[in-house]
C-alpha cells in the first residue's frame, strides 16, 4: 500500500476479529503482560496445533492490521494488545521479538504514552542493535520526554546504520536545538541566581523588610547598584485628605525626609493646585508611614520575586522551590498604626525601623497640622 493510500474502513468481520468482546472494552489504561495473561490462555486454545513462533507472527500480523487504522485510538490500543500477546509467547527468534517491541513502541507513540514507547524501543534495540526503526522510536520517545542527551545518542546510533535517514536527522536537529535552548536557560538561571543572591545580601545589610504591594501602584524593589554606594527607592507620597499623590522615582536612602520636604514644600516650590486653603506649607506638614503595612515576604518568595525581576519569564519556572503559590497572610489591624516620621532621619533609617515593612515600595503619608482631617487620620477614622 502506498504512503498516499488510506485503508478502507474495516469490515464487520475484521472488527470482530480485531476487537473480540471477550477482552476489549476500551476501558484499560494500558495493555500489558498482566492484563493480557488470561486472554492469552484463552487464545492458546484456538492455536493448540501451532508453534509459539507461529502464534507470535499471527499476533504481530493482527497488530499491524489494527495499526492500518491508526487514526482511531481504539485500533491503536488493539494493536498494543496483539503485540503484547505476541511477546507473551516463548520463542527464540530475537529479531522477531525486537520487531514486536518496536511495533508496540510505535503504537505507544501514537497514543502519547512516551514512557512505554521508550521502554519498548530500548528493548527492541537491545535485542537487535541493527533495527533502525527501534533507534528512531527510542529517539522520538526520548525527545518527547525531554531526555535530550539520550535522544541524541539514539539518533547517532541509528545514523551510524543509515547515515541518510531523514527522520533520524530531523529528530537529532530538533534535539540539538532544544539542548542549546536548555543550556542557554541554565546559564541565564545561574547568572540570575548569583545576581539575586548578591542583591538580597545588600538588602539584608540595610535591615530593610520587603512585602507585597498594597495600594495598586505595583512592585518597585529598591535599586542598589553593584558598587553598593546607595540604594534608591521608588517612593509614593500620599495626601489622604485630598486623595492626591506624588512620586519620587529615585529617593536616595541617604537623604533625610526633611531634605525632601524642603524640596517639595520649601520656598520656591510650586503650590499644590488642590490646596486652596494653603494648609500644606513647609512648617505645617507631617510625614507618616503605616506600621506593618504588609506581611513580610518569606525568604524563598522574595527570592523568586527578585529573580523574576532580574531574568523575566525565562526563569520564572525555576525561580523558587515552593510547590504551592504563596498565600498572603492577613495582618491584625491592631498592629497597624500611623507612625510619625522623624524628618532628621534618612530614608534608609526610617525603612530599617522594626515596625516598617516596605509594601511593594515606600509609602509616605502627608498631612497638615491644625486641620480637622489630621485628627481623623491619627484616630484611624478615614479610608483610602
Amino acid at each position: 500500500m502506498s504512503a498516499e493510500t488510506k485503508p478502507s474502513a474495516p469490515t464487520k468481520e475484521q472488527e470482530e476479529e480485531l476487537l473480540p468482546a471477550l477482552f476489549w472494552d476500551g476501558s484499560e489504561d494500558w495493555i500489558n503482560e498482566d492484563n493480557c495473561a488470561d486472554f492469552a490462555a484463552l487464545q492458546s486454545l484456538k492455536y493448540d496445533d501451532s508453534t509459539p513462533t507461529e502464534r507470535a507472527e499471527e499476533y504481530k500480523r493482527k497488530g499491524n492490521d489494527a495499526l492500518k487504522y491508526k487514526q482511531n485510538k481504539l485500533y491503536v490500543r488493539k494493536a498494543v494488545q496483539q503485540y503484547t500477546l505476541a511477546l507473551l509467547e516463548t520463542f527464540e527468534d530475537a529479531k522477531l521479538r525486537a520487531v514486536v517491541h518496536g511495533n508496540r513502541a510505535h503504537a505507544a507513540l501514537l497514543l502519547g504514552n512516551d514512557g512505554k514507547a521508550l521502554e519498548d524501543a530500548k528493548a527492541c534495540v537491545a535485542l537487535d542493535p541493527q533495527n533502525v526503526k527501534g533507534w528512531f522510536r527510542a529517539a522520538k520517545a526520548s525527545y518527547a520526554l525531554a531526555r535530550l542527551g539520550e535522544c541524541a545518542a539514539h539518533c547517532e546510533r541509528g545514523l551510524a546504520l543509515e547515515p541518510d535517514n531523514a527522520d533520524l536527522k530531523s529528530v537529532l536537529k530538533a534535539s540539538l536545538k532544544a539542548t542549546a535552548r536548555r543550556e542557554a536557560r541554565e546559564r541565564n538561571l545561574t547568572r540570575v541566581r548569583a545576581e539575586t543572591k548578591a542583591y538580597l545580601a545588600r538588602v539584608r545589610a540595610r535591615g530593610v523588610t520587603l512585602g507585597p504591594p498594597v495600594l495598586g501602584a505595583g512592585e518597585h524593589f529598591p535599586r542598589i547598584e553593584e558598587t553598593d554606594e546607595a540604594a534608591t527607592y521608588w517612593t509614593l507620597f500620599v495626601y489622604p485628605e485630598s486623595m492626591q499623590t506624588d512620586v519620587i522615582e529615585r529617593f536616595d536612602e541617604r537623604a533625610t525626609l526633611g531634605e525632601q520636604a524642603d524640596e517639595m514644600f520649601g520656598a520656591g516650590a510650586p503650590p499644590l493646585p488642590w490646596d486652596g486653603a494653603g494648609h500644606y506649607s513647609r512648617d505645617r506638614i507631617e510625614f507618616y508611614y503605616q506600621s506593618h503595612a504588609a506581611p513580610a515576604y518569606p525568604p524563598e518568595v522574595l527570592e523568586a520575586r527578585v529573580m523574576q525581576g532580574y531574568g523575566g519569564d525565562a526563569v520564572e519556572e525555576g525561580a523558587g522551590d515552593r510547590k504551592e503559590p504563596w498565600q498572603k497572610p492577613s495582618i491584625d489591624p491592631r498592629d497597624q498604626k500611623m507612625v510619625r516620621i522623624d524628618e532628621s532621619k534618612t530614608l534608609g533609617e526610617v525603612l530599617a525601623e522594626e515596625a516598617c515593612v516596605v509594601p511593594g515600595h515606600p509609602i509616605v503619608y502627608v498631612v497638615a497640622k491644625g486641620t480637622a482631617f489630621r485628627e481623623k487620620f491619627l484616630a484611624g477614622e478615614w479610608e483610602l
